[in-house]
């Protein structure tokens, strides 16, 4: 992200914490805290859940193939079920003949 791009991006969640947070805290009145810990509990599980059985766990559920946990993007792309999934178009073909064809002169 360019440094503007970020600046905007603060710019407008500051803007909407502005405009949202006084109905939020108005919605809360009274269980503010028992909400906090709600949500907290909640970020606690997932963390502990990833934690355990995400892909750098001893036990993942989630996990890369075995064939491809070497790959890069490129490596990937040469793969047969993605060579045939993106149709070429003519253009492109006839464009990289034009420039492999020998010049005459």
């Amino acid at each position: 992200m360019s440094h503007m791009s970020m600046i905007l991006t603060g710019l407008m969640l500051m803007a909407m914490l502005v405009f949202i947070a006084p109905n939020i805290f108005a919605l809360n009145r009274g269980h503010v805290l028992r909400n906090i810990a709600l949500w907290l509990a909640i970020f606690l599980g997932l963390t502990l859940f990833y934690q355990n059985f995400g892909p750098g766990s001893a036990h993942p559920l989630f996990k890369v193939p075995e064939a491809m946990s070497g790959m890069n993007q490129n490596e990937a792309l040469k793969l047969p079920a993605f060579k045939n999934s993106v149709p070429e178009s003519k253009d492109k073909d006839d464009a990289d003949k034009q420039e492999t064809a020998p010049l005459k002169e």
